[in-house]
Formats: structure tokens, sequence, C-alpha cells
């Protein structure tokens, strides 16, 4: 009886590992250039609207003017329409060009830094930021590249 065991885990393992090994990047896949960067946030309950009020003059403006910089390609806010979202139930998602656009770049930072604050002037973002930890959480940050199969 074990010897049979032994036999169909090894069977098993074989079987498992020849298609992984067979499975090589750039050969049967290619992942994308482009980076998307995924924030994951928990806002608290009876609170999305204020927190999209907020995002909407505040995050919003700057991935447009992220945008017209060429540091992102677009970006996305998704809110989970599920009643089970015990760990974040919000998603800010940046498009980036490629993982370079995520190395520092102090002249593109003071420049979109500029244009944001003048488009929104320092106290205003002060207030509309304040009380954010209220309604919200982050619960992390990932990059994603997309797969595309052969």
């Amino acid at each position: 009886m074990m010897k049979k065991i032994g036999i169909a885990a090894a069977a098993a393992t074989l079987a498992l590992a020849g298609p992984a090994q067979a499975f090589e990047v750039f050969t049967d896949y290619t992942p994308s250039q482009e980076v998307w960067n995924v924030t994951m946030v928990k806002v608290n309950p009876n609170r999305i609207d204020d927190y999209l009020a907020g995002l909407k003059q505040t995050w919003a403006p700057s991935c447009a003017i992220a945008k017209a910089n060429g540091a992102v390609i677009d970006c996305f806010i998704y809110l989970s329409e599920t009643g089970a979202n015990r760990d974040f139930n919000m998603l800010l998602v940046m498009k980036l060009p490629n993982a370079a656009a995520t190395d520092p770049n102090p002249e593109l930072f003071k420049k979109i830094q500029a244009e944001t604050r003048a488009q929104l002037a320092q106290a205003k973002q002060d207030e509309l930021v304040k009380g954010y930890e209220e309604l919200r959480s982050f619960w992390g940050e990932m990059n994603f590249r997309r797969i595309d199969f052969k």
C-alpha cells in the first residue's frame, strides 16, 4: 500500500512539474511594459461619498497633470459593490508607462507639484485632506504587470 502511495505521489509530482518547467517568460507569455500601481483603501461605512468628493478635487487633478506630463498613462478609481469588503473596498489605480516611471525624477516631481498647487491652493488642499484619517485607511500598495499569452 505504501509503495502505491509513493508511486502515485511521484507521478503527480512529475505531471505537475512538466508543464510548469515548459512554460517560459518571453516564450509562452510576455509581461507588459506598462505597470499598474494599485493602492488598496478601506473607506469607512457611509463615508465613501465624502472621500470621493475629496479625491475628485485632489487625486484626480493630480493624475490629470501627471498624464499631461507623461508620468502616467491613465488613472482609475474602482469601488467594490460587494458587502464582504473586510480588507479594502476601493482601489486607486495609476497606469504607468513602465517601471522607470517610478524612479526618482526631481525635475518632473517639482513640475507636477507646481502645476497641482497652481490649480488648487495649498490651503484648500490641506482643508480637503484634513480628516481623511477618519474616512479611510490604507490597506496596501502593489505594482502589477499585465500578462499576455502567446
